[in-house]
């Protein structure tokens, strides 16, 4: 990032949260609110953050978002976040989900839901998951977690997620792009908790 000019910003994980990210921000009325980062990986937070403090705008800054996947962990994920934080000189957030009163205030969203494991895609198929499609998926899944030759899908989310979109009309082959098209609902109630935490950033 050349330089930051707005007051908001949003930092992620690769490009297909930048797309996920920029449909939300667009359905929220928030796009020209937040500028948004791109880490290139959650292993990268530790990299990036220096840069970003050093970025020309950082100081103007009023809020920092932070949002990467649990994974195997949302306790992990947090207690890594924190100490990137920490060693950058930024208060971060008593718990995940929430900003701190620092100055800029920085807040941290563990995917899916800053209780359990998982990543975006998990959330994503949260949003459709009393869709019709979503029916055949989870026969889908099943039928292939039964099959010895070719093994069963390392990675359930992932392999549902592109399963659903595969039944699109036009087939979107990431998380990102399905926004762009509207297929996960953005109006879910099960997208609540990660909006009311975007909304810190207005």
């Amino acid at each position: 990032m050349e330089s930051i000019t707005k007051k908001k910003l949003l930092a992620v994980e690769g490009q297909d949260e930048i797309a996920f990210f920029k449909e939300l921000f667009e359905h929220m009325g928030m796009l020209d609110v937040v500028d948004l980062l791109e880490v290139k990986g959650k292993d990268n937070f530790k990299k990036e953050m220096p840069l970003l403090t050093r970025t020309t705008g950082f100081n103007d800054l009023e809020a920092v978002a932070i949002i990467r996947d649990a994974d195997d962990s949302y306790k992990s994920a947090f207690e890594s976040v924190k100490s990137v934080l920490k060693k950058n000189s930024l208060q971060a957030p008593e718990r995940p989900g929430e900003f701190s009163q620092g100055n800029p205030r920085v807040g941290v969203f563990i995917m899916p839901d800053n209780k359990n494991s998982g990543m975006l895609e998990n959330l994503c198929l949260e949003t459709v998951k009393e869709k019709e499609g979503m029916k055949c998926v989870n026969r889908f899944i099943e039928c292939a977690n039964q099959l010895e030759n070719p093994p069963k899908p390392k990675d359930i989310a992932k392999a549902k997620v592109q399963a659903f979109l595969a039944l699109m009309p036009e087939v979107p082959n990431q998380v990102g792009l399905g926004a762009k098209k509207r297929c996960w609902d953005f109006d879910s109630a099960e997208l609540a908790p990660l909006k009311n935490f975007l909304s810190e950033l207005k």
